[in-house]
């Protein structure tokens, strides 16, 4: 149990790594199927505690499906899927019952604190509802990602030729100010403007290109997809910001690492 709590934390710290080279704020999200795991792991020593490995497997496989959705993923475009609510809403509520049943066990079972009060005498109904709030819209951020997950399941590939390329940073209704700032392309073919959202990475892999030539993917339900982005020039530009990134990433690396011993492997 102590190795598993240690590959845990390590992936919690992966995922909040790539989360500040990425820009992606999934990525910080789906730590959350994480901690269940991370507390039993810490607690799993003391007297009566009950491991429920049903809990774990489904911590484990939503955030392999969860992180599946943002794998590899250079610049995206999912709002041109084809809406599928009733597929959808299947999905959210199938994620929303693993996802409290998860919590809840953990809860119960004594790997967390017990906040929304699960088989206890200060159970309320106005502290279930406060709790199950922010779960609800949690829940619709990974709903979103395993239905990229599926919709990447089978994809067409198309050459995708932009003219008048221009990168900025916006919010997602395309305001300079305001909330769901992230990185964004904007470009031309055809009379058809397309819009991309990227990574931080990209964002300085492509800020000084007015044409781009890209080989994009387009998903089962809709979604564009851009995977690869290799070229030599895009490389030599973040040449600088991957050294740095690197250097923090290893310093950071080795003092999660010595946490992680010191937590699970010499703490009395």
């Amino acid at each position: 149990m102590a190795w598993l709590g240690f590959v845990t934390l390590l992936t919690i710290y992966s995922c909040f790594f790539t989360c500040a080279v990425s820009g992606r704020w999934g990525w910080l999200a789906i730590c959350t199927w994480l901690m269940p795991i991370l507390a039993l792991s810490m607690n799993y020593e003391e007297s009566g505690i009950e491991i429920n490995g049903l809990m774990v497997l489904i911590c484990i496989v939503m955030f392999v499906v969860c992180r599946h959705g943002l794998l590899d993923v250079k610049m995206w475009n999912t709002r041109l899927r084809k809406r599928h609510s009733i597929i959808f809403a299947v999905v959210y509520a199938i994620l929303f019952a693993m996802f409290l049943y998860s919590f809840a066990q953990a809860q119960i079972h004594g790997y967390m604190l017990n906040i929304q009060g699960w088989k206890s005498e200060r159970a309320s109904i106005w502290t279930m509802l406060l709790t199950l709030v922010p779960m609800l819209a949690l829940n619709l951020i990974f709903t979103q990602m395993v239905f990229t997950t599926i919709d990447r399941l089978y994809c067409k590939k198309k050459e995708l030729t932009l003219l008048s390329c221009q990168c900025y940073i916006a919010s997602e209704s395309g305001v300079e100010k305001g909330f769901g700032k992230g990185y964004f392309l904007e470009g031309i073919q055809n009379g058809v403007t397309y819009h991309f959202r990227m990574t931080r990475r990209t964002y300085y892999m492509l800020e000084k290109e007015p044409i781009l030539k890209l080989q994009e993917k387009i998903g089962l339900f809709g979604g564009h997809y851009i995977t690869q982005l290799d070229a030599t020039t895009f490389l030599k530009r973040i040449r600088k910001i991957d050294k740095r990134d690197a250097e923090i990433g290893i310093i950071g690396c080795i003092l999660v690492v010595a946490f992680g011993i010191w937590l699970f492997f010499l703490r009395v």
